[in-house]
């Protein structure tokens, strides 16, 4: 009796001690450690995605896509109003350009020089000119061209002044074409039938005024 009192017993105990790890297993795979709970952390974290500012949404959207450099110009796209279109411009004023130019044009002996035609005058013009005549002069005194790249003065036409007033003509925007006019042998001032044909051009690349043609037979003062 007393043996099967304590085989029971056992019997119990064991029961009690099966129980107690079952429960205590159970226990430890429902709580989570230190190491799972960080993971489950991290991959939350990188799964939620960054949130869009309105700002940056709206900026990548008007973002302009020229298909050319800022260096280039689209047909389609208008001059920007700050281009200085008259910076290749000299002085607007032939008078004030004549007396520029003027001072450096020696005087005929001791006679100086006045403006006579400044209709040729272009201050944005790769070439143009003035014509002086010397002061107090007539018809058949001496001339000179003073000839102007953007309104800058270059110099005269010829080294010598000619007598009576040449015929010049716009050729283009760098060229200019001057007809020169002198008496013949046995003709006066006045019925004077000479022409010489010269032609003035400027160079860009050399950076001068190239001449063709001629002038006429003799200067005045020669």
């Amino acid at each position: 009796m007393h043996r099967l009192r304590f085989t029971a017993g056992i019997v119990l105990a064991g029961l009690v001690v099966t129980a107690c790890t079952e429960n205590s297993t159970d226990t430890t795979a429902q709580e989570p450690t230190l190491e799972t709970a960080t993971m489950s952390a991290t991959e939350e974290s990188s799964d939620a995605k960054p949130e869009e500012s309105p700002t940056d949404s709206a900026a990548t959207e008007e973002e302009p896509t020229r298909p050319v450099p800022p260096n280039v110009m689209m047909d389609d796209e208008q001059p920007s109003p700050e281009a200085d279109t008259t910076s290749s411009c000299g002085a607007a004023d032939a008078q004030a350009a004549f007396s520029e130019g003027v001072s450096q044009v020696a005087p005929w002996g001791t006679i100086g020089w006045e403006l006579f035609d400044s209709s040729g005058y272009d201050p944005c013009a790769s070439l143009s000119w003035e014509t002086l005549m010397i002061e107090g002069g007539t018809s058949s005194s001496p001339f000179h061209i003073m000839l102007f790249n953007h309104g800058e003065y270059l110099g005269t036409a010829t080294a010598k002044p000619y007598g009576f007033a040449p015929t010049i003509e716009r050729v283009s925007d760098s060229e200019i074409a001057v007809t020169y006019h002198w008496p013949r042998e046995g003709e006066g001032n006045a019925n004077r039938s000479g022409t010489t044909d010269a032609g003035f051009r400027w160079d860009e690349g050399q950076q001068k005024v190239i001449m063709s043609g001629d002038v006429p037979p003799t200067s005045v003062g020669s």
